[in-house]
């Protein structure tokens, strides 16, 4: 999907368990062969929070603001909300 891409993240640990709080930024660059030559470049934000309800299980929600997808050319904006679950065992 991208032919260039950058990510960087910072994350807070808090509590007493192993939860944290977490900001990811990205920059991309669109796959040329793939989706044609003369895309903006896709910028994207992302917070997020990792939950740990028991000790073997964590949930994550994340919010992404994504400028410029390259999934869909005729938006100049997308919202992407996520919740994610893990169980260690």
């Amino acid at each position: 999907m991208l032919q260039k891409s950058l990510s960087t993240r910072l994350t807070y640990h808090w509590g007493t368990n192993n939860s944290l709080l977490g900001l990811g930024l990205n920059w991309g660059q669109p796959n040329e062969d793939t989706f044609g030559p003369g895309l903006d470049d896709q910028y994207t934000v992302e917070l997020f929070s990792r939950l740990q309800v028991t000790k073997y299980l964590q949930i994550t929600p994340d919010i992404q603001y994504v400028i410029d997808p390259a999934l869909n050319q005729e938006a100049d904006e997308s919202w992407v909300f996520g919740l994610r679950a893990r169980l260690v065992f």
